[in-house]
This record gives structure tokens, C-alpha cells and sequence, in this order.
């Protein structure tokens, strides 16, 4: 049996065919110009969120060097202000132990104070032994209960130099006695 196909057949098959494989090519290609558009705009996406993630970290190293910088400012006015107060402390202590030693006396209380400001000037601040010798000076000062005010002060100022007599009270005293034992 021999099949006997005309040419319109062919024709049409042909068409048919070529017409399909078209259409076929056709949504392939459709598909395919979607699916690379959708891998362009995933790429520009990974692109965009990388930029924004490497302007994030620039950000946040500039921000971590800038307070870097404020630290370093701030620990070196620490240390400007702690050689500052290191410089009144001594002065200061040197000034009080001369006057106690001057006036060959000292009460428990102006012991103490002088006491506080030469430990925080030596543990606190890292002072030197320079004031050491002084305040051995202080501490061996006959201690005295009170001192006189500058108003008593003033009386026995104008006492000796009009060279009216006074009387000496207990502390008076007491100083005399040691300043005569040293003499």
C-alpha cells in the first residue's frame, strides 16, 4: 500500500510546521528576554545593596576614627589637667607646710588637711618625694589646740609694737617651751 500524498498536503504541513517551530521560538524567546531581565534587575539590586553596605561601612569607619580622635583629644586634656592640678597641689602643700613651720605649731586639724593633700598629690597624681622632707618638718611641730584669729593676731601685733605687755596664753605656752627647747 503505497500512500499517495498530494502537494497541497505538504504545503500545508510544511506551513503548519514552520509556523509552529515559529511560535515555538517565539515564547522561548519571551520567556528567555524575561528571565535575563529578571537576572539584570536582581543584578542591579545586589549591585545597589552593595554600594549602600560599602557606604555604610565607610560611614561607620569614619564615625569609629572620628571618636577615636575625640578619645585621644580628651586623654590628653586629662593629662594637661592632671599636670595642672599636680602643680597647685605641690604648691599649695609647700605653702602650708612653710607657714606651720614658721609659726612652729600646728593643730590636729591643719595636720590632718596637709596630710590629705600631700596623699592624693603622691597616690593620685603620681607625685614625687620632693615634699617629703617638708612634711616630716610638719609632723614633728608641737601640736596645739587652737591658734589664734586674725583678730588676736592683729591685738598682739599692735601689743608688741606699742610694747605693751601681754599675757600669754596656754598655747602661747606651749610653743615658747618648744622653741626653747630647740634653741
Amino acid at each position: 500500500m503505497e500512500v499517495q500524498v498530494s502537494t497541497n498536503y505538504l504545503i500545508v504541513l510544511l506551513i503548519t510546521s514552520g509556523t509552529i517551530t515559529a511560535v515555538i521560538g517565539a515564547v522561548l524567546g519571551l520567556f528567555g528576554q524575561v528571565w535575563l531581565e529578571k537576572l539584570k534587575h536582581k543584578h542591579k539590586k545586589e549591585e545597589r545593596k552593595e554600594d549602600k553596605e560599602s557606604k555604610e561601612d565607610k560611614n561607620l569607619t569614619d564615625a569609629v576614627a572620628e571618636i577615636r580622635e575625640q578619645i585621644k583629644r580628651l586623654l590628653q586634656l586629662c593629662d594637661n589637667l592632671t599636670v595642672g592640678l599636680k602643680g597647685l597641689y605641690y604648691d599649695k602643700i609647700l605653702y602650708l607646710s612653710n607657714r606651720y613651720i614658721d609659726e612652729k605649731s600646728i593643730t590636729a586639724k591643719e595636720l590632718s588637711d596637709v596630710d590629705e593633700l600631700h596623699d592624693i598629690y603622691t597616690a593620685r597624681l603620681n607625685g614625687n618625694g620632693f615634699l617629703d622632707k617638708e612634711m616630716n618638718k610638719v609632723h614633728k611641730l608641737p601640736r596645739v589646740k587652737s591658734k589664734p584669729g586674725s583678730k588676736e593676731k592683729v591685738e598682739l601685733l599692735l601689743r608688741e609694737i606699742m610694747g605693751t605687755p601681754k599675757k600669754p596664753s596656754s598655747e602661747q605656752n606651749e610653743v615658747k617651751k618648744h622653741e626653747q627647747k630647740n634653741t
